[in-house]
């Protein structure tokens, strides 16, 4: 239990070697997150959508000394992004998720994830705003866009919330209980995932959502 939250952990090693050599992987039910952990006797590999709350879950049984050690990818792209994760998602511009963040110095927290889209803080904004930046990656189109956080305030909050009576995952921002802007990514990533008549609909959502 993280945060309130149900996660799933399993692990698989070698028989007789399960402390330098074995896989974790890790499973958060409500926003449908794959992250897991391959370490091999001081070498270390993270894949899928593993955040800081998600890499500290997998990397707690790494021995102390190599806790500090910085994580490794088998194959990366030119800028180092670990390979096969939204880091490597481009903006119109060509610009990755990886260099806007900061690569291994990331400035961003992945503050919640669906089927199909990941939000993403990014704490140091290009702009100066010192609430911070907000991006939105797609999944099935390798790409991530910034969107307006509607403030700029140092005392502004940002968490996952839900929207339509619980039936959809949504990220809130707001200041002092109030909410200033609403993300319903949960929303979109149904949209993605049906067509025709299963298609959900946005005007009985903000209908249950009022």
């Amino acid at each position: 239990d993280v945060g309130g939250e149900k996660w799933l952990l399993g692990s698989v090693c070698e028989q007789g070697n399960c402390g330098d050599h074995y896989l974790k992987i890790l499973y958060i039910p409500s926003e449908h997150v794959v992250a897991g952990f391959y370490y091999n006797g001081g070498e270390e590999k993270m894949f899928g959508d593993a955040g800081d709350a998600e890499a500290k879950v997998l990397r707690s049984g790494v021995p102390e000394e190599t806790q500090q050690a910085p994580v490794l990818a088998a194959a990366t792209p030119a800028d180092g992004a670990p390979a096969n994760t939204i880091w490597t998602f481009k903006d119109n511009g060509g610009k990755s998720l990886w260099q806007v963040c900061g690569g291994q110095n990331s400035s961003c927290t992945i503050i919640a994830s669906t089927k199909y889209y990941v939000a993403v803080l990014n704490r140091k904004s290009a702009t100066g705003c010192a609430f911070g930046d907000f991006y939105v990656a797609a999944r099935d189109t390798a790409s991530w866009r910034q969107y307006d956080t509607g403030t700029c305030s140092p005392d502004a909050y940002i968490r996952k919330g839900s929207i339509s009576n619980g039936q959809y995952l949504s990220v809130d921002i707001g200041i002092n209980g109030v909410l200033v802007k609403q993300f319903p990514i949960g929303y979109w990533s149904m949209q993605k995932e049906f067509s025709g008549k299963r298609r959900p609909s946005w005007s009985k959502v903000k209908e249950k959502n009022q």
